[in-house]
């Protein structure tokens, strides 16, 4: 949670310990599943059916996904550097870390394309949802050379999760939610 001195939003934070039954169930969910309840759940329980929602849908993007999570996590911190979102990177750098990203690998996120700690797989999506996270539009030769590395289905889940977190990151900001911070 943020600190005392720094409001969570602009919004502030939903109750903890909700009347409304859908948050009384997505708070203990999300403790369940995290640990803890992060700023954006604070923040999105001011709609509690949209929080419940969004929760399912980021659920099935993370878990049910045929793309390995340490990818999905390298991917989700270029899209939120992408559309410039630190709150989706202070959350999701960890995560990245514990799904065996390495530290290396991060840091040179910004600048991927002029080093070759990326394996052709990775290159592939990072070039499909740099294209994507940027303009919306991915150009033919970087569709071309994704659709060698994944099916389908990866393709359709790599749009799907630069859309989501393209999403994110736009919510965050005009909600001005803070920041996480581990304790």
């Amino acid at each position: 949670m943020s600190s005392p001195n720094r409001p969570i939003s602009r919004l502030g934070g939903a109750s903890e310990s909700p009347e409304e039954p859908i948050l009384l169930e997505m708070f203990a969910r999300i403790r369940a599943s995290r640990g803890r309840i992060l700023n954006i759940h604070y923040v999105t329980a001011h709609a509690p059916k949209l929080l419940r929602a969004t929760a399912a849908y980021a659920r099935a993007l993370r878990e049910e996904s045929s793309l390995p999570r340490d990818l999905q996590e390298l991917l989700i911190l270029r899209i939120a550097q992408i559309n410039d979102s630190a709150y989706e990177q202070s959350v999701h750098r960890p995560i990245a870390v514990t799904c065996g990203v390495s530290s290396a690998k991060i840091d040179a996120l910004p600048n991927w394309c002029d080093t070759s700690l990326f394996d052709a797989k990775e290159r592939a999506a990072l070039s499909f949802i740099e294209q994507a996270a940027r303009r919306g539009d991915v150009d033919d030769d970087v569709f071309g050379e994704a659709s060698q590395c994944f099916s389908a289905q990866e393709l359709v889940e790599l749009a799907a999760l630069t859309a989501w977190y393209v999403g994110n990151s736009r919510f965050v900001r005009a909600l001005q939610v803070a920041n996480e911070h581990s304790s």
